[in-house]
């Protein structure tokens, strides 16, 4: 498999984010959680008063934050703002509901795709978001595209913030999956969209399991097919 590297596609709250990490792990492969960095990227600019809507002001942001990743082979995936660990933080609904404004900056995303393909050199890579296969990595080895259905995919994001004991309701958590499904398929920079030599997944009546185990089952017959051609191609000539 050229580079090792499966991206994972889809609107938010699809499972990507759990599906990459389990998939990742099953693989033996490195889990990169793009939207993360976006994320820290918008907890920061809220930490420094920047105003959201003001996209020069943003990209000085973005370009001033201290943002690490740290990942490891089968592992979670650990985001830092200078020395602090802010990969539980960035996961509020206000990060969510206000990761639009950082999101379709293009400056910001120029930061972090360059950062996504630094650490995408190293190969050996499951990685997710709205763009990795059409931007970051269109010569990924395996390109997957999840969805489901926008009920589903509320009651899935609804649940974890109740386990997390954040006080929302479900139709607030729909409305919010409903605006940013608008806002990333239209947005300028960036759009959500599936790449065309994508693998389609509707995940919406599929456990986690049943979809991790559908990436797994894809990406080793895409390294089957690879070694398949590598071991039928001709031998080299002996002519100088």
């Amino acid at each position: 498999m050229p580079n090792n590297i499966i991206t994972i596609d889809g609107p938010s709250g699809a499972g990507k984010s759990t599906i990459t990490r389990l998939a990742a792990q099953r693989l033996g492969l490195r889990y990169l959680d793009t939207g993360a960095m976006y994320r820290a990227i918008t907890l920061h600019c809220m930490r420094s008063g920047v105003k959201l809507d003001n996209a020069k002001a943003v990209s000085e942001a973005a370009a001033s934050a201290n943002l690490r990743c740290e990942l490891v082979l089968e592992g979670s995936m650990r985001v830092f703002l200078g020395a602090e660990d802010v990969t539980e933080k960035v996961r509020t609904q206000e990060v969510t509901r206000n990761i639009h404004y950082v999101a379709d900056v293009r400056e910001v995303r120029d930061v972090l795709v360059r950062l996504q393909r630094e650490i995408g050199k190293a190969g050996d890579l499951v990685t997710e978001g709205r763009d990795q296969g059409t931007v970051v990595f269109p010569d990924a080895s395996l390109k997957v595209y999840m969805f489901a259905l926008p009920e589903v995919r509320a009651r899935r994001r609804f649940e974890e913030l109740k386990a997390r004991k954040v006080d929302v309701s479900f139709e607030e958590v729909l409305k919010d999956v409903m605006t940013r499904d608008y806002l990333d398929m239209g947005r300028e920079v960036g759009a959500l969209r599936r790449a065309a030599d994508a693998f389609e997944l509707d995940t919406s009546n599929m456990t986690p399991e049943e979809v991790a185990e559908a990436v797994v089952k894809l990406a080793k017959q895409r390294l089957h097919m690879h070694t398949r051609k590598v071991d039928k191609a001709p031998p080299p000539s002996a002519k100088p």
